[in-house]
């Protein structure tokens, strides 16, 4: 037997939850922080719950102050993947060859928002102009980011290397006992 699929109704934005279609499944999201709830939790206690629980400085707005983030939520969303862009992609991209560069130097991640970034904005205003400087300001240089970046991109190093395994037709491992320090 299915689980029963429960459907949105209007009422639910009192609650700051709208509709939000995973796959074939019709999910409640959240207009405040963007999380989204199972079908199960499509429910007016559960979405109360969460407005209280989670934002509850926000617990006695009126239904206009949700439809309002609901419409700069369908203003932000990129595609109907529930997906946010809050940066262009050559932002990221930037974002990700200096996490790089940091890792590769062994330097503190903070250096990216403690050095990098007001040298950055410096030469960008001198040389290129405000405009350009306030592009390059758009790019996270936090620690909290740099860390995520390194984290992402040694994982997909990881699984391009359990790939190439994978597929390849032999595979070895030595082991050598006279590196264990006990025997």
């Amino acid at each position: 037997m299915s689980a029963k699929k429960r459907k949105y109704l209007d009422e639910y934005i009192r609650f700051g939850f709208v509709s939000f279609h995973k796959g074939d499944t019709e999910v409640p999201q959240c207009v405040i922080c963007f999380k989204t709830l199972s079908n199960d939790g499509m429910r007016p206690s559960r979405l109360e719950r969460h407005l209280k629980t989670t934002h509850p400085a926000l617990a006695d707005k009126p239904r206009a102050f949700f439809e309002t983030k609901r419409h700069s939520l369908k203003q932000a969303k990129l595609d109907g993947s529930g997906a946010f862009q809050q940066q262009t992609s050559k932002v990221v991209e930037a974002s990700y060859e200096i996490a790089l560069l940091i890792a590769k130097s062994k330097k503190s991640h903070n250096i990216g928002e403690s050095l990098i970034k007001p040298s950055l904005l410096c030469a960008a205003e001198l040389v290129l102009g405000k405009d350009s400087a306030n592009k390059l300001s758009q790019i996270s240089l936090s620690n909290d980011t740099f860390k995520k970046r390194i984290d992402e991109m040694s994982q997909d190093i990881k699984e391009q290397i359990f790939d190439q395994v994978r597929a390849s037709p032999v595979f070895a491992i030595q082991c050598d006992e006279t590196t264990d320090i006990t025997q």
